[in-house]
């Protein structure tokens, strides 16, 4: 990595411990989707916040899972299904709220209700759930039920699904939403410090794997579904949660010539970081040490190319130049936008390179770029190049963000592969 970027990494002594938003950062939300709402002529957007990335929380600064009725004037109203007694505790009077304006009971039938007593039953409003960028959930988030019931009973409503726009409005970060990101992005290095120190030979994988999810609780994080991504073993080229998550049986025993690879999902306050942390047991053979190299060419390359002005698929083009020229293939994308996860760069990118996957009855399906825009300041990347051969898998890379004051590589441990003592 150069010198000039490394220069432009945040002071962390300068940041505060423990950040939070405002209510001048509330405002500037709200005014920017009313700006939104002007440019599709809506009178109202209704949110599903059903999703992993519950998008109610937007608006609200809260994650309720519920539904959201927001206007051209006024504080949003939040539709949930029991009475919010957290926000009237001695825990809750901690947090400053957004918003004080609640219903509780079915959502469908007091969203009808705001409808009529707002005089919007034959406006134009937009909605966020009926689609969705997000990873798992392009069908949208709103179950077919509710969905239904909403139309039978707003009948008149003309809805427009605006989830794209919305979704696309959420990655560009203001000063106090990217630091928010950078505490997630040191969470996140706590815990693949931890999942480090977890590994050895005659560890079980769980062992390692619970080390990471118990530093990011304790530094004041969270993580969301799938909670952790975690393999191990001498040759590993599937991706995903580990068996032992869903199936039971033994966790695997880490053995000398093994490595060991996690996703990891750090959260702060709402915000996602991501860490691609992979640990050898004892020395890595020629073969990872290669698979290292390009994934290290494409992160470098990747820092290198990132400014404003270029567009996400050109970034993804530079990042993915390596993997094809080692006449590899990747498992996952090479880059993806973070906070929330909605634009991807192409995945299984010519799997038929790997003679390691001759025995499976086909090849995996490639996925082709998912999206594209124009990168700007205040967005934050997942870059976690990876790549795949002869059965063997390599992937690191940690959140990085571009600020006004240029790319901020937020994490170090997850940048190449950690080898332990065997």
């Amino acid at each position: 990595m150069s010198s000039a970027i490394t220069a432009m990494k945040p002071d962390n002594a300068t940041s505060p411990a423990w950040p939070k938003l405002s209510l001048a950062e509330r405002d500037r939300r709200w005014a920017r989707v009313r700006e939104l709402m002007n440019q599709h002529d809506l009178e109202a957007i209704v949110v599903f916040g059903f999703g992993r990335d519950a998008n109610d929380s937007y608006l609200t600064n809260e994650v309720e899972h519920g539904t959201v009725l927001f206007r051209r004037e006024g504080e949003p109203l939040v539709l949930v299904g029991d009475v919010p007694l957290g926000r009237y505790d001695e825990a809750g009077a901690r947090y400053e709220r957004w918003t004080s304006q609640w219903r509780h009971g079915s959502p469908v039938v007091n969203l009808a209700k705001a409808v009529a007593e707002y005089g919007l039953e034959k406006s134009r409003i937009g909605v966020v759930g009926t689609s969705s960028r997000a990873v798992f959930q392009w069908a949208g988030v709103i179950p077919y039920k509710v969905w239904k019931a909403v139309m039978e009973s707003l009948p008149d409503v003309e809805f427009v699904d605006i989830a794209d726009a919305y979704e696309t409005l959420t990655l560009f970060k203001s000063a106090e939403e990217m630091e928010m990101i950078r505490k997630a992005a040191s969470i996140g290095e706590a815990a693949c410090a931890a999942f480090v120190d977890a590994c050895g030979e005659g560890v079980h994988e769980s062992v390692v794997t619970a080390a990471a999810m118990h530093a990011i609780v304790a530094n004041g994080g969270w993580f969301r579904a799938p909670f952790i991504l975690e393999r191990a073993g001498a040759s590993r080229f599937g991706w995903g949660p580990p068996e032992w998550f869903h199936m039971g049986g033994e966790p695997h025993v880490l053995r000398k010539g093994d490595s060991i690879a996690a996703e990891v999902f750090a959260f702060y306050g709402g915000f996602e970081s991501q860490q691609q942390i992979d640990v050898c047991i004892g020395e890595p053979d020629p073969l990872l040490r290669r698979l290292e190299q390009v994934c290290i060419e494409s992160y470098e390359a990747g820092l290198k190319a990132l400014r404003p002005g270029l567009r996400f698929s050109e970034l993804a083009k530079i990042m993915e130049e390596p993997l094809l020229r080692a006449e590899c293939w990747n498992t996952g994308p090479m880059v993806q936008t973070v906070s929330p996860v909605i634009f991807n760069s192409a995945t299984r990118i010519n799997p038929e390179v790997d003679p390691a996957l001759s025995h499976l009855p086909a090849l995996p399906i490639g996925v082709g770029l998912d999206g594209d825009f124009e990168i700007q300041p205040g967005v934050a990347f997942a870059f976690e190049p990876n790549a795949l051969r002869d059965g063997k898998r390599v992937c690191i890379g940690g959140t990085v963000l571009l600020s006004e004051n240029g790319v901020e590589d937020l994490n170090t441990i997850s940048k190449r592969l950690v080898v332990v003592p065997a």
